[in-house]
C-alpha cells in the first residue's frame, strides 16, 4: 500500500524534533567521574527555559536531587564558576552537583530559586538519565572522600608513601574495616577503578556528652547552636603512583557497616618479640637492637650481603641522636636500655616509635622513629632531641650510621650543583681526623663497593631546629663529616667541638632547643658498570619533594546550613551567655 507524500513529510519531521529533543537533553546535562583531580562524581545539568524575567538578582535556594537535598554544588553562566549562589537573571545557567550517579538511572534535579527582593521563588526541574557507564563504584559503600594527589616537580613517583590524617562524623564510621582506597582511571569513554591496598591506623573518636547535651540557643533568632558532633579521625596510608605533572583522584570509600576487613597480600613480614623485631620485604632484612630497638643489621638481598657494625658498646649501625657533656659518658640513643615505645602493623608499613631521655639525662628528651614499607626498598627516619634544661656540651650530633669495614670502600656525596664526588676510603685521613667536612645541607652520603655492587645511602630530606621558649635552637656551625677509623661512619654535627682542633670547648645549648632530622637510608644493589648514585639521587628527588595532597569531603546534612560564629571570650568575663567551660572570675 503506497502511503501519501504527506505521510513521509510528517514521519521525518516527527523525527528530526525526536532528535532534537535528545540532543537538547544530551547537552543538558553531563555526568561525570572523579578522575585526574576531579573531586566529584557529578552531575552537571543546563538551565535554559522557564527562567525568571524580573529584573533583580535571584538566588539558589536550594538543589535536591530526587527529592533528596544537596549541599554540595556549583554554578556556572557565561563558561564562568559564579563565586556566590546569585545568578544573573535571564541568563542560562548550569549547575554542578555532587551526586553519586548509577548507570541509566533517571534523576530528576530541581533547583529553587528565590528573589532577593519581593522573595518569590521559582522552581525549575528537569529530569535527566544517566548513561550506560561504570557510574558509582559500589553502592555499599554509602560515602566518599576525595584526595586529589598533584605532582607538581616533573618527578616519577612510584610506590610514593601517601600518610594522611581524615575526619569524618561519627555516625557515618562503624569501623575502620570498611575504609577502601580507589583510584578512578579513564578507559575509553568510561572509567575503570582499581582498589588500592591501603592502612588505617590512630582511630580515635571525640563524643563529650556534656558538650553535646549543652543547649545553646543564639540571642537573635532563638535558634539553637550547634557547635559539635561526635567525630572519628583515623590515619591512612597507601603507597601511590603518579608520572610527572600528573594528576590524581584517590577515593577513600566508608559507611559500609557489614564490610569485612580486607586482606591485601604484602611482601612486608615483621617477627621477633619486643623491640629486637625483624622486618623484611623482597628488598632487605632489618633487624632491630634487642635492648634498644634502634636498627642493628641489614641484609641486602639482592646480593645477600649483611651490612653491620658491632665493633663496640652496643653495636647497632643507627647511633644517634647522641650527647657528650663530660664528665658524663656520651649519651646515645642506641645505649637505650627497653625504652618506651609504640609500633604500627600492618599490610602497608610496620613503623616502631621509640621515644624516652638519652640514658642517664632525663633533661634530654629524644625520639626515633622507623617506617618500613611495603614493596619500597627504602626505610624512612625520623628522629628529635628536645633539651628541657640549659647545658654545655662538647657534642650534639644526629644522623649517624657506623658500618664495619668489611664491605665498602669508597664513599660519595653530592654537591648543590649536582655533581657527585667519589672518596677513595683507602687514601684518606685517619681518624680522630675527619675524612672530609660537608656543608649541614648536603643532599646525600654514600658508601658504596663497586665490586660487591652493593651501597647505602643516607638521604637528608629534612633538618629543622627551633626553640620553645622563643628564638633560635642553639647551633654551632653545624656540618655533616665523614670518619675513617676501626670502622667507617658518618654524622651531623650540630653544637660539636670534640670533633674539631679545639676539643676542650665546652658549648652551651639552651633550654628549650628542639632538632628535627627526616633521612632515608636506603641500601641497594647496583650494575658492573652502572651508575652507582643515579638510584640513590632518583629517591631523594622523590621524598625530598612532597606530592601535594587536599582533601574533599562532602558536605553532611547534620553540619549547620548558616556559619556558626566562635566563641572568642571565656564566660563571666564578657558576658558570653549560656557559654560552658570557663572559670568564674574572683
Amino acid at each position: 500500500m503506497k502511503r501519501p507524500q504527506n505521510f513521509h513529510s510528517s514521519f521525518i519531521l516527527f523525527f528530526i524534533l525526536l532528535l532534537l529533543s535528545f540532543l537538547s537533553l544530551a547537552r543538558a546535562a553531563d555526568f561525570g567521574y572523579p578522575v585526574n583531580g576531579e573531586p566529584w562524581y557529578f552531575i552537571k545539568v543546563s538551565f535554559s527555559e522557564n527562567l525568571p524575567q524580573a529584573d533583580y538578582p535571584w538566588e539558589i535556594a536550594q538543589v535536591s536531587v530526587n527529592g533528596q537535598k544537596v549541599r554540595d554544588f556549583i554554578l556556572f553562566q557565561r563558561n564562568e564558576e559564579l563565586l556566590n549562589q546569585e545568578i544573573k537573571v535571564k541568563l542560562p545557567f548550569e549547575v554542578k552537583i555532587r551526586y553519586p550517579w548509577q548507570a541509566n538511572q533517571i534523576y530528576n534535579v530541581e533547583v529553587l530559586l528565590k528573589n532577593q527582593k519581593t522573595k518569590n521563588q521559582v522552581s525549575l526541574r528537569q529530569p535527566v538519565t544517566a548513561p550506560p557507564l561504570r557510574g558509582y563504584w559500589n553502592p555499599d559503600w554509602k560515602n566518599y572522600l576525595s584526595l586529589i594527589v598533584a605532582e607538581e616537580d616533573g618527578i616519577k613517583r612510584e610506590n610514593y608513601p601517601i600518610q594522611t590524617t581524615l575526619s569524618v562524623l561519627s555516625t557515618y564510621l562503624a569501623s575502620p574495616n570498611e575504609v577502601r582506597v580507589v583510584k578512578a582511571e579513564k578507559n575509553g569513554q568510561d572509567i575503570s577503578y582499581r582498589e588500592i591496598p591501603s592502612q588505617v591506623y590512630d582511630v580515635i573518636s571525640w563524643d563529650d556528652k556534656k558538650l553535646l547535651s549543652n543547649v545553646e540557643v543564639d540571642e537573635a533568632s532563638g535558634e539553637r547552636i550547634i557547635r559539635y558532633h561526635p567525630t572519628t579521625t583515623f590515619s591512612l596510608t597507601f603507597l601511590a603512583n603518579l608520572n610527572p605533572n600528573e594528576k590524581a583522584t584517590y577515593l577513600v570509600f566508608y559507611n559500609n557497616p557489614k564490610a569485612e576487613k580486607p586482606n591485601y597480600s604484602s611482601d612486608l613480614k615483621v617477627s621477633g618479640q619486643g623491640l629486637g623485631k625483624i622486618i623484611e620485604n623482597k628488598y632487605y632484612k632489618v633487624t632491630l637492637n634487642r635492648k634498644s630497638g634502634v636498627i642493628y643489621e641489614i641484609t641486602e638481598k639482592n646480593t645477600g650481603l649483611r651490612l653491620e657494625h658491632k665493633l663496640e658498646t652496643n653495636g647497632s649501625i643507627h647511633w644517634n641522636p647522641d650527647v657528650y657533656s663530660p664528665p658524663h659518658s656520651w649519651y646515645h640513643t642506641s645505649d637505650w636500655e627497653n625504652p618506651p615505645y609504640h609500633q604500627v602493623e600492618g599490610p602497608i608499613f610496620y613503623s616502631v616509635q621509640l621515644a624516652d631521655s638519652l640514658p642517664f639525662n632525663p633533661n634530654i628528651k629524644a625520639s626515633v622513629t622507623y617506617y618500613f614499607y611495603a614493596g619500597t626498598p627504602f626505610i624512612l627516619v625520623e628522629t628529635t632531641v628536645n633539651f628541657i634544661d640549659s647545658m654545655f656540651v662538647q657534642a650534639l650530633r644526629n644522623g649517624e650510621v657506623v658500618f664495619n669495614k668489611k664491605i665498602f670502600n669508597q664513599a660519595a656525596y653530592r654537591t648543590m650543583s649536582g655533581e657527585v664526588k667519589v672518596i677513595d676510603l683507602s687514601r684518606t685521613k685517619i681518624h680522630p681526623k675527619h675524612v672530609i667536612d660537608l656543608r649541614p645541607d648536603v643532599p646525600w652520603v654514600i658508601f658504596f663497593n663497586h665490586d660487591k655492587h652493593i651501597a647505602f645511602a643516607n638521604l637528608y630530606l629534612k633538618n629543622v631546629s627551633f626553640n620553645l621558649e622563643g628564638g633560635p635552637a642553639s647551633l654551632e656551625q653545624p656540618f655533616v663529616y665523614i670518619q675513617n677509623g676501626p670502622w667507617y661512619y658518618l654524622a651531623r654535627g650540630l653544637v660539636y667541638s670534640f670533633g674539631t682542633n679545639n676539643q676542650t670547648r665546652m658549648l652551651p645549648v639552651r633550654k628549650g632547643s628542639v632538632y628535627y632530622e627526616k633521612n632515608i637510608f636506603y641500601p641497594y644493589s647496583f650494575q658492573k658498570g652502572q651508575d652507582f648514585s643515579a638510584e640513590a639521587e632518583k629517591v631523594f628527588q622523590m621524598m625530598k619533594h612532597p606530592l601535594a595532597v587536599f582533601e574533599s569531603l562532602e558536605t553532611y546534612a547534620e553540619t549547620p546550613e548558616k556559619w556558626v560564629a566562635p566563641i572568642l571570650t571565656e564566660p563571666f568575663e564578657e558576658g558570653v551567655k549560656g557559654a560552658i567551660g570557663g572559670k568564674k572570675k574572683k
